[in-house]
């Protein structure tokens, strides 16, 4: 039996399709940023330059500076750019990607657009599970507009067949990777990639 105080008590009400619509719109400028992705070379602010500049030295640290050292580690040794748009899942695992690479955990299009300006071979892994949309429009303009730059998608659901038919397509990547995280497979892959570079 329900006392005088509970009908009294405020009831919430949840509009599901509206949480739905509100989600979809939220998906769709995120997407819609990504094509607004520039590939200029001109300055834009002092906080890009400051990224820049540790973009830079971070790679200069990546290299190989003790003439001792394997020729294959030097070969292993490129810039990756970890693109965690839309998710922490990069900062949270870069543990568990393989050694011997310059990595560099990238969290907006500005910053991304930094590390885009060189014409260096270079590897971007996108995370395609956290924002389909955007990695779709960026790995079509990667492709497009800087060669030299590799793409790699990494996705929880992503068999061979659907890896070749995305491939195909105008947002299709050189590399597609499926999880769970492997250091070894995931060295393999970036090899490859360095490979297909020369």
């Amino acid at each position: 039996m329900s006392g005088p105080d509970e009908d009294d008590k405020p009831t919430v009400v949840l509009d599901l399709n509206l949480l739905k619509k509100q989600k979809l719109m939220q998906e769709e400028d995120l997407a819609n940023m990504a094509t607004e992705l520039e590939f200029n070379t001109a300055p834009e602010s002092e906080s890009s330059e400051d990224f820049a500049e540790q973009f830079l030295e971070q790679r200069s640290k990546a290299a190989p500076s003790i003439a001792g050292k394997s020729a294959a580690r030097q070969e292993a040794s490129f810039p990756v750019i970890l693109f965690d748009f839309t998710s922490d899942f990069f900062q949270k695992s870069q543990a568990q990607f393989p050694k011997g690479f310059s990595y560099t955990i990238v969290k907006t299009l500005a910053d991304l657009n930094q590390c885009l300006r060189s014409k260096d071979f270079q590897i971007v892994i996108f995370n395609y599970d956290g924002n389909p949309k955007a990695v779709n429009q960026l790995c079509a303009q990667i492709k497009a507009k800087k060669p030299a730059t590799k793409t790699m998608i990494m996705a929880k659901a992503i068999s061979p067949e659907k890896a070749v038919a995305h491939a195909k397509t105008a947002s299709g990547a050189a590399s597609y990777y499926q999880y769970p995280l492997e250091a070894s497979k995931i060295e393999k892959e970036l090899k490859k990639l360095k490979a297909l570079a020369k």
